[in-house]
Parts: C-alpha cells; structure tokens; sequence
C-alpha cells in the first residue's frame, strides 16, 4: 500500500498550514510537502509538535514548470492553494496574476500527468462564477455557469475562472479533480484581510458601510473550509470534474458580520451609515485609475479600494450548498457564533483591542470622505 504524501501549494499560508496539520493529525501515515516560494516561519512550524518529522518543506514556484515539476517528485495528491492577485496592490499586476493562477495550474497538471499523480484538490473562490453584475440567491452550481471573461472587473476572479475550469476538464480515468468554490474566508491567526479591516478601523476609516443592509453575503471559517478540501480528496475519485460551493451556510449582512469583530474588541461606532454601492462603485474605479497612471512612474501604492472590493461587499451573492452535503458529506463544524468568538479571543490577545479614543480620527476621515462622494454624485448626476 503507498503511504499517502500529500503536496499543498501555498502550504505556508493560512489555509496550507491549516490544512496540513489537520491532514498531520487524522492519519498518522500521512506525510505533507508545504510548496510555496518561501519557508514557513520557525513560529509557524512549532504549531505542529511531534507531527513536525512528518511534515517538510520544498521551494516551488509555479511560473516554472522545471520547479513545479522537481516539487512534485514522490507526490500521491496535490491541494492547489497557491494564488495571486487577491486584494491590495497586488489586484492590479496583471501578468504576474496571469502566470500564478493560469499557467501555474496548468503546470500543476502537467507535472501531475508526467509523475503519476492521480488526485487534484483545487482551491476556487466564489468568484470564478460571480462578477457582481447581478445578484446570486441561493444558487446551486449548476444554475451558474462561467460568465464571460469581459465580464469581470478584476484579473484574479477572471483568473481564478479559467484555472478552475482547466482543472475540471483535465479529469479523466487517470487524474481525478475536483474544484471546491469557498466563500470570504474567516479565522483566528488569518493575517492578510482581517487585520487590513481592523487597521482600517483603528484608523477610524471604517464608520461606513457600502450598500444596503438588507445585502446578504456568505462567509466560510477556515476550520470548516479545510474540512470541505478534506472531504472533497476522499469522494476522488468516484465525484472527479466536480465543482463545490462552501459556507458556513448562514448568509449574513457583511458589515453585520464584522461588526461582531469590532465590537468584540471594542469598537462601537464602526459601519454608523450605508453609501450606495454604485457611489463606492465609481470611487474605486477612480482609485484604480489614479493607480494605473502613477504606480508605475511615482508610486505603487496600494488600493484603498477597488471596484472588485466594492461588488463583493455590496451585491448579495450567497449560495447553496446542498451538492457539498450530499456528494462530499460535508456539515459546517464549528458554527459562526462560535468562530466569531474564536476570532475576537485570538485577535484581542494579538493586540487588536481598542486600546485609545480615535474620535477624532473618524470625524476628519468622515468630512473627507463626505466631500469625495459629493463631487462623485455631481460627476454622476
């Protein structure tokens, strides 16, 4: 019997991590290959105790096929994490987006074929088949199919839609695939989008909300995500070229939903007011603007916000997930009450509390800001 070695790209990010130690820990044959194009740091490593001789590192960049290749080598299943272009700065470098998430999956693939790798695990998002061009309600997969590629208003969901596609059709009798679709990912320890917001607060930029309140949107704990990529390795490959939506399975207001965050670490006046989403809308597409004509020569800043950001927190788009329980056995473990907890417990020990009275901050960001989306609305109007 081959002992199961399990390579994940993007290993040493939140999920990839996340994911390992849970595949450390429900079988004790397992062995992991973190793929990333740097090493975990030593912190991260010490999470994973006595499992640590069973778990390695291999430098892999997915742009070069020699490298994907050489990672790959004595591999039984791949998890493709690994992406680029999600949020920031990083939303507009269009070609290095097109060379992680496209080709970079294509040598996944190809690499997979030459060395006999029978299993992939892709890691979607929603937005492979949302564009925030209308609203989705409850939609199952197969009432979605891809939009065009002129219909996307940012390069990694465009992106992301191509690379799931190019996994779902590379299934065959000898490569099973499978493409699981989360919505916005949630948990303690995650460091990338949370605690953008969370500065965004302690700055006092975070008195608004966009849209509307009655706009419902999902959102997915890590612990629960894991489990649905756990799950979706073991229906391969009787489920192969199958697709996946997975939530918590509780759609929920956005700013709702963080407000649970800031208040548990001691922020009352965030998210006060609604501006209409095509105000916010046109805000962004003024930001990218500014950004496309001085990143270049002046500075490459980053994003307060893009018109992608704007139509993910200001359309509803929720899904259901009926297929995930049924084809993949998949039940949301930890419940969103009890994940929100986990998150302000984690995030207020890491010194996100509110620690002094930015009042002051908020007042003068509120005058500004007031005064942009009033030339927005005589420009529009």
């Amino acid at each position: 019997m081959v002992t199961p070695c399990f390579a994940i790209t993007g290993g040493c990010g939140y999920i990839g991590l996340r994911l390992a130690r849970h595949l450390l820990e429900i079988n004790y044959s397992n062995t992991v290959i973190l793929l990333d194009i740097h090493p975990p740091p030593s912190n991260d490593e010490q999470q994973f105790n006595s499992n640590i001789s069973r778990l390695t590192y291999r430098h892999c960049d997915l742009r070069s096929h020699k490298s994907v290749f050489e990672a790959l080598s004595n591999v039984t299943c791949v998890f493709h994490l690994a992406s680029y272009g999600m949020s920031g700065r990083e939303m507009l470098d269009r070609s290095m987006i097109y060379d992680v998430n496209v080709i970079g999956t294509e040598n996944i693939i190809n690499a997979c074929i030459k060395h006999g790798i029978n299993k992939i695990i892709y890691c979607s998002t929603y937005n492979a088949v949302y564009t925030g061009n209308k609203e989705l309600l409850g939609v199952t997969e197969d009432e979605c199919a891809y939009p065009s590629q002129e219909s996307y208003y940012d390069n990694y969901s465009r992106t992301k839609s191509l690379a799931e596609q190019i996994i779902l059709k590379a299934s065959s009798s000898t490569l099973h695939t499978a493409a699981i679709r989360p919505a916005a990912i949630y948990g303690d320890g995650e460091l990338r989008h949370l605690p953008r917001i969370l500065n965004l607060v302690n700055q006092g930029l975070a008195f608004f909300a966009v849209g509307q309140e009655n706009i419902l949107c999902d959102w997915v704990y890590a612990d629960n995500l894991v489990s649905a990529l756990i799950l979706a390795e073991k229906s391969l490959p009787k489920y192969s070229g199958e697709a996946y939506f997975i939530s918590d399975d509780y759609p929920v207001n956005n700013f709702q939903f963080l407000s649970q965050l800031t208040k548990g670490l001691g922020y009352e006046n965030c998210f006060a007011f609604y501006i209409p989403t095509i105000i916010m809308f046109y805000l962004g597409y003024i930001i990218e603007i500014i950004h496309n004509l001085v990143a270049k020569r002046i500075y490459n800043f980053a994003p307060f916000l893009t018109r992608s950001e704007v139509l993910k927190v200001g359309v509803t788009h929720y899904a259901n997930i009926t297929k995930a329980k049924t084809l993949l056995g998949y039940r949301v473990k930890v419940s969103p009450d009890e994940a929100m907890q986990r998150c302000i417990k984690w995030y207020d020990e890491h010194g996100y509390r509110k620690k002094t009275n930015e009042k002051h901050l908020t007042y003068i960001w509120l005058l500004i800001a007031s005064l942009i989306i009033f030339w927005i609305f005589v420009l529009l109007f």
